[in-house]
């Protein structure tokens, strides 16, 4: 039998050798391949393991502990487990200094496939006579939970077996603990647990053992690695508390214990936990705490005393647990009756006066019933109308807003009721009583009123409550309202739920009173704003089954129209709500299936544009063609472009407008080799020519896009060189449009990491010395910054803002005492598409550059440099510590600059932050800064003012009393 330690005896070696638990690795890969048997080296370390110093018999055991452990779990037979779980059991009855040895092999020996159930119950039966837990440290007390849980859940029947001994012997062991990881892992592994072992007479002692650490009470070490919360303690006690039924019983009178307490945190912990029992427990074992419950709840949602004011936090969780108590009782018809009586009696008098401070939250109360079950909200609904209709319809005089708190009262009563449909439920006459009092609101109030909100709400909510007749009323209403003037009826969101709730109801009816008034209607004489809400509105409806047809039609004939209208603003509005409505959420079927197969519509556009149409109707017609080709398959946007795009002549201004629609959206797997190159020629020469700004801004973009999703192969670099060159050639003629051009391709190159990206930001970061070019050059700079929305680049690769921001400091860096102006504005716009992070490694060279912004006449220079630097003092960054010396100055010149607003308040926001930085720096600025600021008080922006106010009363008390004990 040869051992790592053949040449020596064991416990020299234990005493010894420092690596013994390495050669222990040997022993294990011997015993897996057969060669050596766990028995033979058990005897091998019988002198360690009997010897009378306990510092060496625990090293012995810790030694086969440690190869059990490394030992796969079927490492060992049964047999041979029987006689190692034998040692064990007696080796438990050891010297205290054995036991976290013993342990660890214990908790090896849990999870061996070929461990016996009677093993399995020896163990367990040795480590709870003979191991006392909680006087074991942290690690070793963390390996017996692990134990006691592996084996719970391996031998289930044989602990079963064993009866209340065990789970009085788990109990035991948690008892006391304290750790908070331990106990997290506890909280997560005893629910489980408790729902599979019956607990005897021992329910309440296991309860209890919980019910000693609620409500939690932790404060997370922040210097923890891997923090535990507070919060996610105390969910995973809750889920202990309440794993079964035989437990919650017990934690109803806990939590109302606890919800005496001032504590909020203890407050809120105990109504979540209730909510948790109820859900749990039979409506017969909680009725009897439904009247203390209620009495602790009234605490919580019944601000008590003339200027006190309920917790709204508590008070929303309040509310949750009333509607979980409603929901618990509506299983028992009986008990709910009961239940809801008593809430009623305790909120009538609030409910009976609108006037009473406790009336919204007496009605917050009685809406979470209603919202537990169709029985509650039937229940709920038919005592509270009789109430508020009785307010509403007395005789004499009732002020108004009592009227809308009331109106508003009875819609939200509604809501329930749409929620649990139970409407035919209701009493026909209460119902008819309420749709009643609806309506006459509707003929009598004036569009803009509350009321009138409210009732539209409620109607379409349940808008089976309205009788045939008085439908017709509401139709009226909604008509007025969405063609009513914006400052008599600003919002109409209440308006359009209507609509839609009663479109889907009454299909027929809608159709022919509300949209054949809306359709016939003349909007050429009305309001921009009200034509645009009522198309939106209308554009909804293309949606809803039944309506796609007569809507799209209504659209598409203002689009078409025959002769073009001399004012085509209804074609562009019908246009933008046809493009919100492909756009919005996943309408590809629409865009496909009706606008392109059905209607025709780009074979349409084709056919009826002219050069004659304006510049915003082209505009709105390419927004709409791209969102729809957007949504075709690939095979479809490739049989499109060779059926169009080779009839299109981008000289003309429409053709160009159609271009722009087709490909602005066009896959990238779309080939388009046939077309680049007379593409980029014919847009690069109208970008260059044309005069009209809103036609450059669409070569722009799609040479931008051509470029960006252009195939790398020699024939499309040979593309791109040649118009470089054309675009050098213009660049020497100062041609200001070949600047701007070079800036769109540098951009579509460049997000997609192309290598002649940097050569374009190169040839353009020269132009910023031009005398004529420089600032063209810097607004090509923020073309390579910004992001814009309608821009379509296919390929993006990641990291490309910071690449732009290397490639630009590289080029520029070594200048940095020559900047000029637009230098200076070029980098700021760099510096705002830089992710924050890159700056603030490159801080030493960012730094001085921002500085030099600051000082610059440039207004829009100066506010993107202020957006950087107010970030960095905020975060109180050791470079501007270091540079305040010559940043409060600038800083207190820019709070009355004139010309910006923006430049006002952004360098007032940067001097009220710098106050965070240490007192004695700031010392030395604070008479200037105090009578500087003094000048932005008497400022014309109430802004500004604010902002002055603010910054003012910061410095007023930099080195005051309070701030200096602070500072100690």
């Amino acid at each position: 039998m040869k051992f790592p330690w053949s040449h020596t005896t064991i416990v020299d070696m234990i005493k010894n050798d420092h690596k013994v638990e390495e050669k222990c690795h040997k022993v294990t890969a011997d015993i897996i391949a057969g060669k050596l048997t766990i028995a033979e080296f058990v005897e091998e370390l019988g002198p360690a393991l009997t010897h009378t110093d306990a510092s060496v018999r625990a090293q012995g055991t810790l030694l086969l502990s440690n190869v059990l452990k490394d030992l796969p779990p079927d490492g060992l037979t049964g047999e041979q487990l029987e006689f190692v779980s034998a040692f064990y059991c007696d080796r438990a009855k050891d010297h205290n200094a054995v036991t976290p040895m013993v342990l660890v092999g214990v908790e090896a020996l849990s999870r061996m496939t070929n461990l016996s159930d009677a093993a399995a119950v020896r163990l367990l039966r040795s480590m709870f006579e003979l191991i006392t837990c909680q006087s074991q440290k942290k690690p070793e007390r963390t390996l017996y939970f692990q134990t006691i849980v592996t084996l719970s859940e391996r031998k289930t029947d044989a602990l079963k077996e064993w009866g209340a001994d065990f789970i009085y012997g788990v109990i035991g062991a948690m008892e006391g603990e304290r750790d908070p990881r331990n106990l997290l892992y506890l909280f997560e592994q005893m629910p489980t647990f408790i729902r599979a072992y019956p607990m005897h007479h021992l329910a309440e002692e296991m309860f209890e053992t919980f019910a000693c650490y609620f409500p939690i009470d932790f404060h997370p070490n922040p210097n923890d690695p891997v923090p535990i919360t507070r919060d996610t303690l105390a969910e995973k006690l809750a889920d202990c508390l309440c794993a079964t039924a035989e437990m919650a019983v017990f934690a109803v009178p806990l939590l109302v214990e606890k919800l005496d307490s001032s504590l909020k945190v203890a407050k809120l912990d105990s109504l979540a936990l209730l909510g948790r029992c109820l859900a749990v427990l039979d409506v017969k074992e909680v009725e009897e705490h439904h009247a203390e419950l209620w009495s602790a709840l009234k605490r919580e949602l019944f601000p008590t005393g003339p200027s006190s004011s309920a917790d709204k936090e508590l008070q929303e969780a309040g509310y949750g647990a009333m509607q979980a108590l409603a929901k618990n009782a509506s299983t028992d018809e009986s008990a709910a009756k009961t239940f809801l009586d008593q809430i009623l009696l305790g909120v009538m008098g609030s409910l009976t006066d609108a006037s009473s401070k406790n009336f919204e939250a007496s009605l917050q109360i009685e809406l979470a019933c209603a919202r537990a079950s169709s029985f509650c909200a039937v229940y709920v609904i038919e005592k509270l109308v009789p109430m508020l209709l009785a307010q509403l319809n007395v005789d004499g005089f009732v002020e108004m807003r009592l009227q809308n708190i009331l109106v508003d009262s009875l819609q939200r009563l509604m809501v329930p009721c749409a929620q649990w449909y139970c409407w035919a439920e209701l009493d026909p006459t209460l119902l008819g009583q309420v749709q009643k009092k609806f309506i006459e609101i509707l003929m009598q109030q004036p569009n803009a009123s509350e009321q009138k909100r409210s009732a539209l709400k409620a109607l379409a909510a349940v808008p089976e409550m309205v009788t045939s007749e008085n439908r017709y009323v509401v139709y009226n209403t909604i008509v007025n309202d969405l063609l009513a003037s914006v400052d008599k009826v600003p919002q109409t969101d209440a308006v359009e739920d209507c609509l839609y709730a009663f479109a889907t109801r009454n299909q027929q009816e809608v159709k022919t009173v509300v949209l054949n008034k809306l359709i016939t209607h003349d909007f050429s004489t009305t309001e921009q704003a009200v034509t645009e809400r009522t198309f939106k509105t209308l554009g909804k409806l293309i949606l809803y089954h039944g309506y796609m047809e007569k809507m799209v039609n209504f659209f598409l004939s203002l689009v078409f129209a025959k002769p073009p209208p001399a004012d085509d603003r209804l074609a562009i509005v019908a246009m933008d709500t046809l493009t919100d409505v492909v756009e919005t959420g996943n309408l590809s079927q629409f865009a496909k299936a009706e606008l392109y197969l059905q209607y025709k519509l780009l074979d349409r556009f084709f056919e009826y544009v002219t050069d004659q149409l304006t510049s915003d109707y082209l505009y709105s017609m390419s927004r709409l063609i791209a969102a729809v080709v957007k949504q075709l398959p690939t095979d479809e946007q490739k049989d499109l472009i060779l059926k169009r795009l080779p009839t299109l002549q981008l000289q003309r201004r429409s053709h160009l407008y159609l271009a722009s629609g087709l490909l602005g959206y066009l896959d990238e797997s779309v080939p388009l080799v046939d077309h680049f190159e007379s593409l980029v020629n014919d847009l690069s020469k109208l970008a260059l020519e044309t005069d009209d700004e809103r036609v450059r801004q669409v070569c722009h973009r799609l040479l931008c896009s051509l470029f960006n999703r252009m195939p790398d192969d020699d024939h499309h670099r040979g593309v791109l060189k040649r118009l470089l060159a054309v675009l050098k050639a213009e660049l020497k003629k100062h041609n200001h449009q070949a600047v701007l051009i070079l800036g769109w391709i540098g951009k579509g190159l460049m997000a997609r990491g192309h290598a002649e990206a940097g050569e374009i930001i190169d040839d353009v970061a020269e132009l910023l010395d031009h005398p004529t070019l420089s600032h063209m050059a810097a607004l090509a700079f923020e073309i390579l910054s910004l992001e814009f929305p309608q821009l379509h680049l296919p390929l993006l690769k990641s990291l490309f803002k910071q690449k732009l921001f290397v490639w630009v400091m590289k080029k520029l860096e070594g200048k940095m005492e020559q900047y000029a102006v637009a230098h200076l504005k070029a980098l700021v716009f760099v510096f705002k598409a830089t992710p924050h992070a890159v700056l603030k490694m490159n801080l030493s060279k960012v730094g001085p550059v921002l500085l030099k912004c600051l000082a610059q006449d440039d207004d829009h220079t100066v506010v993107e440099a202020l957006t950087i630097v107010g970030r960095l003092i905020r975060e109180l960054d050791v470079f501007v510590q270091d540079h305040l010396q010559s940043l409060i100055p600038v800083l207190l010149k820019l709070v009355t600059r004139q010309s910006s607003m923006k430049v006002r308040i952004g360098s007032l926001e940067c001097l009220l932050y710098i106050c965070k930085y240490p007192t004695f720096l700031l010392l030395p600025f604070k008479q200037t800064a105090l009578i500087e600021l003094q000048k932005p008080l008497d400022d014309r922006k109430r802004l500004v003012r604010n902002a002055a106010v603010a910054a003012r009363l910061q410095w007023y008390l930099v080195g005051s009393t309070e701030e200096a004990k602070d500072d100690k």
